[in-house]
Protein backbone atom coordinates (compact mmCIF):
# COMPACT_ATOMS: atom_id res chain seq x y z
CA UNK A 1 0.00 0.00 0.00
CA UNK A 2 1.44 3.53 -1.12
CA UNK A 3 -0.06 6.74 -1.68
CA UNK A 4 0.65 6.95 -5.42
CA UNK A 5 -1.14 3.71 -6.07
CA UNK A 6 -4.16 4.53 -3.58
CA UNK A 7 -4.75 7.42 -5.40
CA UNK A 8 -4.87 6.19 -8.59
CA UNK A 9 -6.82 3.52 -7.68
CA UNK A 10 -9.16 6.43 -6.36
CA UNK A 11 -9.10 8.53 -9.16
CA UNK A 12 -9.92 5.54 -11.45
CA UNK A 13 -12.98 4.23 -9.66
CA UNK A 14 -14.28 8.27 -9.28
CA UNK A 15 -14.07 8.60 -13.20
CA UNK A 16 -15.89 5.52 -13.58
CA UNK A 17 -18.46 6.46 -11.05
CA UNK A 18 -18.90 9.50 -12.85
CA UNK A 19 -19.65 8.50 -16.44
CA UNK A 20 -21.55 5.79 -14.74
CA UNK A 21 -23.80 8.56 -13.49
CA UNK A 22 -23.74 10.32 -16.66
CA UNK A 23 -25.44 7.46 -18.85
CA UNK A 24 -27.56 6.62 -16.32
CA UNK A 25 -26.48 3.62 -14.37
CA UNK A 26 -28.02 3.52 -10.65
CA UNK A 27 -26.37 3.02 -7.42
CA UNK A 28 -26.61 -0.76 -7.13
CA UNK A 29 -24.94 -1.41 -10.87
CA UNK A 30 -22.02 0.21 -9.71
CA UNK A 31 -21.12 -1.21 -6.19
CA UNK A 32 -17.84 -2.84 -7.23
CA UNK A 33 -16.96 0.62 -8.27
CA UNK A 34 -17.91 2.57 -5.02
CA UNK A 35 -16.48 -0.29 -2.73
CA UNK A 36 -13.30 0.18 -4.50
CA UNK A 37 -13.12 4.32 -4.20
CA UNK A 38 -14.14 3.92 -0.48
CA UNK A 39 -11.60 1.28 0.02
CA UNK A 40 -8.69 3.47 -1.84
CA UNK A 41 -10.10 6.46 0.37
CA UNK A 42 -9.98 4.55 3.49
CA UNK A 43 -6.15 3.49 2.71
CA UNK A 44 -5.67 6.94 1.74
CA UNK A 45 -6.71 8.25 5.41
CA UNK A 46 -4.66 5.24 6.89
CA UNK A 47 -1.14 6.22 5.29
CA UNK A 48 -1.84 9.69 6.03
CA UNK A 49 -2.41 8.46 9.89
CA UNK A 50 0.75 6.69 9.75
CA UNK A 51 2.48 9.75 8.07
CA UNK A 52 1.81 11.61 11.09
CA UNK A 53 3.04 9.01 13.31
CA UNK A 54 6.03 7.23 11.57
CA UNK A 55 7.78 4.82 13.45
CA UNK A 56 10.76 5.72 15.35
CA UNK A 57 13.57 4.70 12.70
CA UNK A 58 11.99 6.07 9.73
CA UNK A 59 12.01 9.07 11.76
CA UNK A 60 15.94 8.14 12.45
CA UNK A 61 16.83 7.84 8.97
CA UNK A 62 14.58 9.21 6.72
CA UNK A 63 13.79 12.35 7.20
CA UNK A 64 13.79 13.74 4.18
CA UNK A 65 11.18 10.94 2.80
CA UNK A 66 8.85 11.53 6.28
CA UNK A 67 8.54 14.93 4.78
CA UNK A 68 7.51 13.94 1.29
CA UNK A 69 5.18 11.34 2.66
CA UNK A 70 3.37 14.07 4.78
CA UNK A 71 3.16 16.57 2.01
CA UNK A 72 2.04 13.92 -0.66
CA UNK A 73 -0.26 12.46 2.05
CA UNK A 74 -1.99 16.03 2.18
CA UNK A 75 -2.14 16.22 -0.99
CA UNK A 76 -3.67 13.31 -1.59
CA UNK A 77 -6.21 14.32 1.40
CA UNK A 78 -7.45 17.22 -0.77
CA UNK A 79 -7.86 15.54 -3.94
CA UNK A 80 -10.54 12.89 -2.06
CA UNK A 81 -12.13 15.70 -0.30
CA UNK A 82 -12.90 17.11 -3.98
CA UNK A 83 -14.38 13.96 -5.25
CA UNK A 84 -16.57 13.44 -2.50
CA UNK A 85 -17.56 16.73 -2.42
CA UNK A 86 -18.32 16.23 -6.18
CA UNK A 87 -19.68 13.17 -5.93
CA UNK A 88 -22.11 14.34 -2.45
CA UNK A 89 -23.54 16.87 -4.80
CA UNK A 90 -24.11 14.58 -7.77
CA UNK A 91 -25.97 12.13 -5.57
CA UNK A 92 -27.58 14.22 -3.21
CA UNK A 93 -28.94 16.21 -5.89
CA UNK A 94 -30.31 13.65 -8.83
CA UNK A 95 -30.99 10.81 -6.13
CA UNK A 96 -31.96 12.55 -2.96
CA UNK A 97 -29.89 12.72 0.36
CA UNK A 98 -31.04 9.55 1.98
CA UNK A 99 -28.91 7.55 -0.99
CA UNK A 100 -26.14 9.62 -0.12
CA UNK A 101 -26.45 8.60 3.38
CA UNK A 102 -26.63 5.17 2.43
CA UNK A 103 -23.14 5.51 0.98
CA UNK A 104 -22.16 7.21 4.03
CA UNK A 105 -23.24 3.79 5.83
CA UNK A 106 -21.70 1.42 3.05
CA UNK A 107 -18.58 3.20 3.44
CA UNK A 108 -18.36 3.23 7.09
CA UNK A 109 -18.38 -0.74 6.89
CA UNK A 110 -15.89 -0.97 4.60
CA UNK A 111 -13.43 1.22 6.63
CA UNK A 112 -14.11 -1.04 9.47
CA UNK A 113 -13.34 -4.40 7.85
CA UNK A 114 -10.20 -3.18 6.44
CA UNK A 115 -9.18 -1.63 9.92
CA UNK A 116 -9.99 -4.88 11.56
CA UNK A 117 -8.38 -6.62 8.80
CA UNK A 118 -5.84 -4.66 6.49
CA UNK A 119 -4.12 -2.15 8.78
CA UNK A 120 -4.76 -4.12 12.21
CA UNK A 121 -2.07 -7.03 9.84
CA UNK A 122 -0.27 -4.00 8.90
CA UNK A 123 0.22 -2.60 12.28
CA UNK A 124 1.32 -6.15 13.45
CA UNK A 125 4.01 -6.23 10.48
CA UNK A 126 5.06 -2.68 11.36
CA UNK A 127 5.72 -3.42 15.50
CA UNK A 128 7.37 -6.74 14.37
CA UNK A 129 9.81 -5.05 11.93
CA UNK A 130 10.66 -2.34 14.62
CA UNK A 131 11.14 -5.26 17.21
CA UNK A 132 13.62 -6.78 15.25
CA UNK A 133 15.28 -3.66 14.38
CA UNK A 134 15.64 -2.33 18.16
CA UNK A 135 17.22 -6.15 19.03
CA UNK A 136 19.52 -5.69 15.63
CA UNK A 137 20.76 -2.30 17.08
CA UNK A 138 20.84 -3.13 20.55
CA UNK A 139 23.18 -6.04 19.66
CA UNK A 140 25.41 -3.85 17.37
CA UNK A 141 25.73 -1.76 20.35
CA UNK A 142 26.69 -4.56 22.61
CA UNK A 143 29.61 -5.33 19.80
CA UNK A 144 30.55 -2.23 19.35
CA UNK A 145 30.87 -1.99 23.29
CA UNK A 146 32.68 -4.76 23.90
CA UNK A 147 34.72 -4.89 20.98
CA UNK A 148 35.89 -1.13 22.79
CA UNK A 149 36.81 -2.69 26.05
CA UNK A 150 38.43 -5.64 24.22
CA UNK A 151 40.46 -3.12 22.71
CA UNK A 152 41.38 -1.16 25.29
CA UNK A 153 42.45 -4.04 27.28
CA UNK A 154 44.58 -5.42 24.76
CA UNK A 155 46.38 -1.62 24.96
CA UNK A 156 46.78 -2.05 28.37
CA UNK A 157 48.60 -5.30 28.18
CA UNK A 158 50.42 -4.52 25.59
CA UNK A 159 51.87 -1.15 27.57
CA UNK A 160 52.20 -3.89 30.37
CA UNK A 161 54.74 -5.54 28.32
CA UNK A 162 56.77 -2.25 27.31
CA UNK A 163 60.13 -2.42 28.85
CA UNK A 164 62.70 0.29 29.55
CA UNK A 165 65.99 0.73 30.36
CA UNK A 166 66.65 1.39 34.03
CA UNK A 167 69.62 2.90 35.21
CA UNK A 168 70.89 2.85 38.80
CA UNK A 169 70.50 5.74 40.67
CA UNK A 170 71.84 4.91 44.20
CA UNK A 171 72.26 1.86 46.52
CA UNK A 172 72.15 1.66 50.27
CA UNK A 173 72.99 -0.83 52.94
CA UNK A 174 70.10 -2.30 54.64
CA UNK A 175 72.32 -4.14 56.99
CA UNK A 176 75.72 -6.41 56.91
CA UNK A 177 74.12 -9.24 53.92
CA UNK A 178 71.93 -6.68 52.01
CA UNK A 179 71.58 -3.75 50.15
CA UNK A 180 68.99 -1.73 48.35
CA UNK A 181 69.12 0.21 44.77
CA UNK A 182 67.02 1.95 43.29
CA UNK A 183 66.99 2.36 39.28
CA UNK A 184 65.21 5.21 37.43
CA UNK A 185 63.83 4.67 33.63
CA UNK A 186 61.73 6.76 30.81
CA UNK A 187 59.22 9.04 32.30
CA UNK A 188 60.44 8.59 35.80
CA UNK A 189 59.76 4.82 36.13
CA UNK A 190 61.72 3.53 39.30
CA UNK A 191 62.01 0.04 40.44
CA UNK A 192 64.24 -1.07 43.26
CA UNK A 193 66.29 -4.19 43.86
CA UNK A 194 67.69 -5.86 46.55
CA UNK A 195 70.91 -7.12 46.64
CA UNK A 196 73.16 -9.60 48.41
CA UNK A 197 76.52 -8.26 49.92
CA UNK A 198 79.35 -8.34 47.43
CA UNK A 199 76.38 -9.89 44.72
CA UNK A 200 76.93 -7.99 41.44
CA UNK A 201 74.97 -4.94 40.88
CA UNK A 202 74.59 -4.08 37.00
CA UNK A 203 74.32 0.11 36.23
CA UNK A 204 71.50 -0.71 33.95
CA UNK A 205 69.02 -3.23 32.81
CA UNK A 206 65.70 -3.89 30.96
CA UNK A 207 62.28 -3.11 33.31
CA UNK A 208 59.02 -2.57 32.95
CA UNK A 209 58.25 0.79 31.17
CA UNK A 210 55.76 2.17 34.49
CA UNK A 211 55.67 5.95 33.40
CA UNK A 212 55.20 8.16 36.49
CA UNK A 213 54.35 5.67 38.84
CA UNK A 214 56.01 7.53 41.53
CA UNK A 215 56.87 10.80 40.46
CA UNK A 216 55.50 12.17 43.79
CA UNK A 217 58.31 10.02 45.70
CA UNK A 218 62.29 11.01 45.87
CA UNK A 219 65.00 8.68 45.96
CA UNK A 220 65.52 8.63 49.46
CA UNK A 221 62.21 8.12 50.16
CA UNK A 222 62.09 5.02 48.00
CA UNK A 223 64.94 3.93 49.82
CA UNK A 224 62.98 4.48 53.24
CA UNK A 225 59.75 2.86 52.20
CA UNK A 226 61.86 -0.52 51.06
CA UNK A 227 64.05 -0.49 54.09
CA UNK A 228 60.56 -0.11 56.24
CA UNK A 229 59.09 -3.03 54.45
CA UNK A 230 61.82 -5.26 54.98
CA UNK A 231 61.53 -4.64 58.86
Amino acid sequence: MDPITAMATASAAFTTIKRGFQVGRDIESMASDLSRWMGALSDLDQMEKEAKNPPIFKKLFSGQTIEQEAITSFANKQKAQQQRYELQQWISLTMGKSKWDELVKMEGQIRKRRQETLYLQRERRRKFVEAIAWIVMLGLGIAALTAFIMLLKSQQANASDIMTTCRKVKCEKMDNRQMVCVFRGQNNTIESQIFEYLEFIPSEYQCKYDPNAKKQMTIQETLKAVRESQK
